[in-house]
């Protein structure tokens, strides 16, 4: 009999295919908890696309593994996960082209107004573009808060395509490390104060919620430009909305928010530049596959009894003496 593995939603059909020639297939059709709690109960696997409660990977009494179809952990209660002793499959190399790429393209999108532009051309108000006189990027200063895989990758974008200064701030690296992912380090006092592009790529944990808030915000260069493609609690929504007012950030791109879908009493929603994308930055074709199989094949490879490639919580099981 195979060994049943639950998806909260569909993935990629090549990793559905893949995924199917191991294990039964189940597809989640509900998401409150009283049915993931039911629905979890005989599975072996579960692949993640939405946060899950403690209370969901508790009801897993069959659990081997949970994936994460992605990056970020914030979904999955990793550390419910490490004390039943379920190692936490995540895909870190699957999505940083394609979010790299959608960086880069909003910040073309907001040096040349193309937010803005587009309104005014649907609304018949042709005359507009004279108000609306963009910036190259070509000699600019990008200021990167996370050097990370994506972090690094716009950084490396940006280095080669506009020969643009890049200053690069990371809590969680040495200088030398940022040095060799292509940053030139500074405090987050230099970045903020000097980039006229500032993008983030951090995760959301209680130490980074609302980075960029009212005094981050203040401290940046007039007229700087804010592009958030890594988690909305970064950024504090009120006071981002109050410094665009204000002129002080001159326009923003945000592919997360805070509050996911945004409600109608969101402040930003009334602001002509700031470009909005529905948490799709990772969603092409090509990153869709890779996560879909990266995750498949991980979970696939603990559900024989070997060890997976991506194990976020690897050393914290060690610790407790399950090896991974």
């Amino acid at each position: 009999m195979k060994p049943i593995v639950f998806l909260t939603h569909s993935i990629h059909p090549r990793a559905m295919e893949r995924l199917s020639e191991e294990a039964e297939v189940r597809v989640a059709e509900a998401y409150d908890e009283p049915y993931l709690c039911e629905a979890i109960a005989d599975a072996q696997g579960i692949i993640v696309r939405m946060p899950l409660s403690p209370a969901v990977i508790s009801a897993g009494k069959r659990l081997k593994v949970v994936a994460r179809h992605g990056v970020g952990l914030d979904y999955i209660p990793v550390e419910t996960c490490t004390q039943l002793g379920l190692p936490v499959i995540f895909t870190p190399n699957a999505n940083s082209e394609s979010v790299a790429e959608h960086v880069i393209g909003s910040m073309i999108a907001l040096g040349h107004y193309f937010g803005p532009a587009d309104r005014a051309v649907r609304s018949h108000a042709w005359a507009k573009r004279d108000r609306m006189i963009g910036i190259d990027l070509f000699g600019r200063t990008i200021g990167i808060i996370g050097m990370g895989r994506i972090g690094a990758r716009v950084a490396a974008i940006c280095r080669n395509a506009f020969s643009m200064r890049v200053l690069a701030y990371d809590p969680y690296l040495s200088p030398e490390a940022v040095r060799e992912r292509g940053g030139e380090p500074v405090s987050l006092e230099t970045v903020l104060a000097e980039s006229e592009f500032l993008t983030l790529h951090l995760p959301s944990n209680a130490s980074t919620r609302h980075i960029i808030g009212a005094a981050a915000l203040s401290a940046m260069r007039d007229g700087a430009y804010l592009i958030n493609a890594a988690r909305g609690s970064l950024v504090d929504t009120e006071a981002l909305a109050q410094a665009i007012k204000d002129g002080r950030v001159r326009g923003a791109a945000l592919d997360v928010l805070e509050e996911e879908p945004p409600s109608p009493q969101n402040p930003l929603l009334g602001l002509d530049n700031v470009i909005f994308t529905p948490h799709s930055a990772a969603l092409t074709e090509e990153a869709m596959l890779r996560m879909g199989m990266d995750s498949s094949e991980d979970v696939l490879r603990v559900l024989r009894g070997e060890a997976p490639l991506g194990c976020a919580n690897r050393d914290d099981l060690q610790r407790k003496g399950i090896v991974i």
